[in-house]
């Protein structure tokens, strides 16, 4: 009895299963093939890893801990998708690399949408394109956690997304990112250096991306110069945008986000009920370790 469309689901439902079981996964473990390229702590903390395959394709993963009231403002930031552009970072060394444009193709329901991102490179590059499809699944009630992921669609996918134009280049592109309490293990907060709020729960984010730009060989300076800065100067620079929304900074933002309140009011309804969750699953669960934690 399945159509194509409950097909589509299941395989979408895999995918998010298969991200989300990853990044519960430390990069750290014993055997792993990550290679951690650089960490940042002071004012935040995060990991940065990569791997590249025997294709030369790249593979990131960032782990970061947030105090639990940035985490409206991360998830309006990655929603505002037209906006892009706007705290993206931008290159000229050593290669030329920088948003053109970013545009929402569409919008389905909540956390569901496709959305188009050009990006200029110099010669003797073509101009890239990704077309991603992007679902935010609520598991919150279930496992305590939010997913969210994004996968390269095509006009075969979707009617809607347009054919590339002449002399650009569609780039297959997956994200998954998993979003939780932060275990008080993480070895991202061993080395911390920033006091983050005592009355505030700390979340943990992780990010698992791949690309495949469609180069004849991924040049080893290009390999070093996303992994080294790229992919980091992008997270601060996220974080950085989410803290001045927060703090009643970036008016464009602001005014995105108030005529979506339907949007947000919900999104911010379902993560109380996660930090609720956090909370819930840090206190002692007996009389005994009650006890210990009052001593201690």
């Amino acid at each position: 009895l399945f159509e194509d469309k409950h097909h589509a689901i299941l395989r979408w439902a895999t995918a998010i299963e298969a991200g989300m079981r990853d990044l519960l996964e430390s990069p750290d473990k014993e055997g792993s093939t990550w290679k951690k390229q650089s960490e940042s702590h002071g004012h935040r903390d995060f990991f940065v890893y990569y791997q590249v395959t025997e294709t030369n394709q790249l593979i990131c993963r960032v782990d970061c801990a947030i105090e639990s009231s940035l985490l409206v403002p991360i998830l309006s930031v990655f929603n505002e998708s037209d906006l892009y552009k706007t705290w993206m970072p931008s290159y000229n060394k050593p290669i030329k690399l920088g948003i053109e444009q970013t545009k929402k193709i569409k919008e389905s329901g909540r956390g569901n949408h496709v959305i188009q991102l050009t990006a200029n490179m110099a010669w003797p590059f073509s101009t890239r394109e990704a077309v991603q499809h992007a679902i935010l699944v609520d598991v919150i009630d279930e496992e305590g956690v939010l997913a969210i992921h994004a996968r390269t669609e095509t006009p075969e996918d979707d009617p809607d997304i347009p054919e590339p134009r002449k002399g650009v280049v569609r780039v297959d592109f997956e994200t998954s990112l998993l979003i939780r309490g932060c275990p008080p293990d993480h070895p991202c907060l061993a080395k911390s250096k920033h006091s983050y709020p005592k009355d505030k729960e700390l979340i943990m984010i992780s990010m698992k991306s791949f690309a495949d730009a469609h180069l004849q060989g991924l040049p080893m300076v290009l390999i070093n110069f996303v992994t080294r800065i790229v992919i980091g100067r992008v997270w601060a620079s996220l974080l950085q945008v989410a803290e001045d929304f927060r703090d009643g900074q970036r008016p464009q933002l602001i005014e995105a986000i108030a005529g979506k309140r339907e949007l947000y009011d919900w999104e911010e309804n379902r993560i109380d009920v996660m930090i609720e969750k956090v909370k819930a699953s840090s206190l002692p669960n007996t009389e005994e370790e009650t006890k210990e934690v009052t001593t201690a």
